[in-house]
């Protein structure tokens, strides 16, 4: 084992990085009622003595020290970890985990570091809520600088370290210790410290005195009969030391003869039992106004040691020990003075270093440090199972097909969601806008890379499944994604119905517990048969690895033929979803373990395709005993999706089918296709229906109006239609209409793509081609601002089920931009158009009644112009903050609570959807640095004038 292993257990193996994380790589289970974990830092050894120290206090308890190594200067300790396996490897993380929870009775975390790695977080507080509700007992332990706030340290030390380093560093520390000490602070079960001025920061805390081995460090070597006293000074951190102080000094005595000075740095802790034995004089630390475990080792060894600690300090010791602690006070502008005192008065410098030895046998040999301990470990736990540090929200990941963020459906959600105190991550596949991680706003985007192992299809592929062996990655790759993902699945649906075993009455759940013993029976066999699957792929895998080739769909438009084709497939092995979309498996091998780590309350789904990942993790959990609820965004009506291939359009609706039934809540787009789906999965809930409806416009917003980009004068009627365009949006119609239409104009809302040229190229042989209009799109957030000077806004939609019962976001944008609407005969607009009295309808693809409606609606544009913007409540009905109550009365339900901040005024309002990223959080050492700068500038332009 690596040189930091405590020799009493040098027979655990150590947990090699990006090893297989085997139960055997983990330290073995303790023979006793009472199991402690300490760590992760193991700082100067300490969480090994106080394990070793508590084991010799409290007879039922048996401990293991733990920390992460980084191969230089560290200490003893149980069980180590390489520090890259501990920051980057999951699979070790997830292990910990378990072995932890399983095997453990109490945790007590040093210095806020995360137990297991950065998995939920970067420092503790992430890790202390799942072995709380595992029924661990968990005590926190601070060492020093991890509390230590610069802004309140540079207060009371006039001596303190942080004005003199970089303002960065001063910064992270600033927020990190802030965070610390407001865990340690709001914590109500076992706080220490480590060292007594740490109280000043954590009143709440016990001070657990550092230990030192008095034995290892004791010295028999006189004091001060060199024949020039040695003086040494061994800095583990020069900075807060304040070695830069006093070098100077004693190099100063030194070159006049008068001491050795010995500059230490970088030793083994081994070899620093001989350095101290061979000095007189200990310089320790000038800058904190405390003493740690240097200190009590050079006490220890009978040296004088030196430094400066603050009065306050000095008076606590004394209060606790009833000792005066036995370092010379000196700070660096008394240190020449002190140990030239010290030099020329050596009796009473050795009754001072006579002193240490006693002092840290009665403060630092562990029995006072383990008498602190001793009641965590022996008393009743009062941490609630369920607490939780204030920072610490519900989780809320929300899942889309695309990278989030051209998807204005779900940023709105996301930002709405944020608004009310929830933490939400928004995880989608990456594209042209994203790749990575972003921040928007308080939302956090992440689009990770999808490695690609079961996207590789065609007959080659398939006849090399006949070979023997694999003669490259593809063919390996493609092989075991299938089984990976057969063996997650496999596991998923015994997580299902245990899922289903605790879910309320009412709630579309399959029926658990009601598994036949042939069924019981079928998946035993299918477990078997996985096992014997993989070791076969492992024998073929000899040669090679991987790679990907994609094959994209094809866009069939709408029609007759299709709807024959897609039932067809519907009903077709060859339609299933696990064939046609294999990159589906792909996703789930990469996002689900990202949403297992991620340990969400809740998944919020926006596109179909993510239901099943969403679902598994949903079912993964449930064998965790963790609760995952999932809301199911039906955008579309899955079997009318116009243009998209209909083989894959079946296989959607065979996803759907066998996942829809695992959302506890589902969201659409209209009523009409809320019944439909209810009608389709014979659903017991009818779904909830939330309009893709826009946002409030910022207030101080500003765009460019859409006739103002044209250049078109105000008296030129201008038809607008915003949005994508395929051939079944029926943009052609209006198009085919403008000849008839003289001095009319046609905006199309859109990106560029073959069907707008064809569009314009229509639009030139009808010799329209200079009222035909592409103009670009604008933030979401400000479409209305950007339509509101159009004349009329256009939703021409061509007859397709998911048409006929669509209300398009475009409608609700017209709605607030003030624009009349001619909406096609597709039903679920038309009959609002109609009842409402917003404006005309014409018969789907006709251009004749196009014109008519068009011609209808200008002669009388101003009066329903003036309607709508005089009617509010119209125009609330179809704004998203109409939309933000529904989605809150559904989390309200499906989490059972919510923060108090999704009821203040203004939780459903939302002004922008990619807000910049918010800035750092505002720290008291900012403002010290700032006041700081002032007053130097004030004292130079003070001595100006003087001069």
């Amino acid at each position: 084992m690596a040189r930091g292993t405590d020799r009493r257990r040098d027979d655990r193996p150590e947990v090699e990085d990006d090893a297989p994380a085997t139960r055997d790589g983990f330290p073995p289970r303790l023979d006793a009622p009472v199991r402690l974990l300490v760590g992760p830092a193991n700082f100067a050894g300490q969480g090994t003595r106080w394990a070793r120290a508590l084991e010799e206090r409290v007879p039922t308890a048996k401990a293991t020290s733990y920390a992460f190594l980084k191969g230089v200067l560290d200490y003893p300790v149980d069980y180590g970890i390489p520090a890259g396996t501990y920051r980057r490897s999951r699979r070790w993380q997830q292990k910990f985990l378990t072995h932890v929870l399983q095997n453990y009775t109490h945790v007590l975390v040093e210095a806020s570091r995360p137990i297991f790695g950065t998995w939920h977080g970067q420092d503790a507080s992430f890790d202390i809520p799942p072995m709380l509700a595992k029924g661990l007992r968990v005590g926190l332990i601070a060492h020093g600088s991890d509390v230590r706030i610069p802004s309140r340290h540079v207060e009371t030390e006039p001596w303190s370290p942080f004005p003199d380093l970089e303002d960065e560093t001063v910064e992270l520390l600033e927020r990190n210790s802030t965070r610390a000490v407001e865990l340690f602070t709001s914590y109500p079960g076992a706080v220490y410290v480590s060292t007594p001025d740490l109280l000043d920061y954590v009143p709440n805390a016990v001070w657990c005195p550092v230990v030192v081995d008095v034995a290892t460090w004791r010295s028999d070597a006189p004091v001060l009969e060199h024949e020039k006293p040695v003086v040494a000074h061994a800095p583990s951190k020069s900075a807060m030391k304040g070695s830069e102080l006093i070098d100077p000094i004693m190099e100063s005595l030194a070159e006049r003869g008068l001491i050795t000075y010995r500059r230490v740095e970088g030793v083994d802790p081994e070899d620093m039992p001989g350095v101290y034995r061979d000095a007189d004089i200990v310089l320790d630390q000038f800058r904190v106004g405390s003493y740690g475990v240097a200190a009590c080792e050079a006490m220890a060894a009978g040296r004088v040691v030196v430094g400066h600690i603050s009065q306050h300090v000095r008076d606590r010791v004394l209060a606790d020990t009833g000792l005066e602690l036995p370092i010379v006070e000196a700070t660096p502008d008394t240190i020449e003075q002190v140990v030239l005192d010290l030099i020329s008065h050596p009796g009473r410098a050795r009754e001072v270093a006579a002193s240490g030895p006693a002092f840290v046998e009665e403060v630092h040999d562990g029995r006072r440090s383990a008498e602190s301990l001793a009641p965590f470990v022996e008393r009743p736990g009062a941490v609630p199972a369920e607490w939780k540090p204030s920072w610490i929200r519900p989780k809320v990941v929300m899942m889309a097909g695309n990278d989030i963020i051209p998807d204005a459906r779900v940023l709105k959600y996301a930002q709405t969601v944020a608004n009310w105190d929830l933490d939400v991550t928004c995880i989608g596949i990456p594209g042209r806008r994203l790749k990575g991680a972003r921040e928007l706003g308080r939302v956090h985007v992440l689009c990770p890379p999808i490695q690609s192992k079961v996207l590789v299809t065609g007959w080659r592929k398939r006849l090399a499944n006949l070979r023997p062996w694999f003669t490259t990655e593809a063919e390996y790759t493609l092989a075991y994604g299938r089984w990976q993902y057969a063996s997650r699945e496999l596991r998923g649906d015994r997580g299902r119905d245990r899922r289903d075993s605790g879910r309320a009455d009412g709630v579309d759940a399959a029926p658990a517990g009601r598994r036949s013993t042939r069924d019981r029976l079928l998946r035993a066999a299918r477990w078997r048969t996985l096992r014997l699957h993989r070791a076969v792929l492992d024998a073929r895998a000899y040669p090679v690895r991987r790679a990907k080739r994609k094959s994209p769909p094809t866009d069939l438009g709408i029609g007759k033929r299709r709807e024959r084709l897609l039932q067809l497939y519907r009903y077709l092995p060859s339609g299933r979803w696990r064939r046609v979309m294999p990159e589906v498996v792909d996703q789930e091998l990469t996002l689900g373990p990202l949403l297992d780590r991620l340990q969400p309350e809740v998944i919020h789904v926006h596109d179909v395709f993510m239901l099943g990942i969403a679902a598994r993790a949903a079912h993964r959990a449930a064998l965790d005993d963790r609760t995952i609820k999932i809301i199911y965004d039906a955008h579309e009506y899955i079997p009318g999706v116009p243009v998209v291939a209909p083989r894959r359009v079946a296989a959607y609706s065979d996803l759907e089918r066998e996942f829809i039934h695992d959302a506890d809540r589902v969201i659409t787009v209209s009523e009409p296709l809320a019944g439909w789906l209810q009608r389709d999965h014979k659903m017991a809930r009818r779904p909830d229906v939330v309009l893709n409806a826009p946002v409030e416009p910022p207030e101080d917003a500003k765009v460019k109006g859409l006739r103002q980009h044209l250049k078109l004068p105000d008296d030129v009627p201008l038809l607008v239609y915003g949005g994508g365009v395929n051939r079944a949006r029926g943009v052609g119609t209006a198009v085919e209409a403008l000849p008839q239409l003289p001095g009319v104009h046609l905006a199309v809302v859109a990106r560029a793509n073959p069907v707008t040229a064809e569009l314009q190229a229509r639009a030139v042989e009808l010799g329209v081609g200079d009222r035909v209009h592409l103009a670009p799109f604008v933030d979401a957030e400000v479409v209305p601002l950007y339509l509101r000077s159009a004349t009329i806004g256009l939703s021409p939609l061509l007859h397709a089920p998911n048409h006929d019962i669509a209300v398009t976001n475009k409608f609700c944008e017209y709605i607030a931009a003030g624009l009349p609407i001619i909406t096609s005969d597709t039903p679920a607009q038309a009959d609002l158009v109609r009842e409402l009295d917003l404006g005309a309808v014409h018969t789907a693809g006709d251009v004749d009644d196009f014109v008519r409606a068009v011609r209808t609606v200008l002669a009388d544009r101003d009066r329903i112009a003036k309607r709508i913007a005089d009617d509010p409540q119209l125009r609330h009905r179809f704004s998203w903050a109409a939309q933000a109550e529904v989605i809150r009365s559904v989390y309200a339900e499906v989490m059972e609570k919510l923060p108090d901040a999704a009821w203040a005024p203004g939780a459903t309002v939302v002004n922008r959807l990619i807000p910049d990223p918010p800035e750092p959080p505002e720290t008291k050492w900012r403002a010290f640095k700032e006041a700081a700068r002032v007053a130097e500038r004030d004292h130079q332009e003070q001595e100006k004038k003087q001069r």
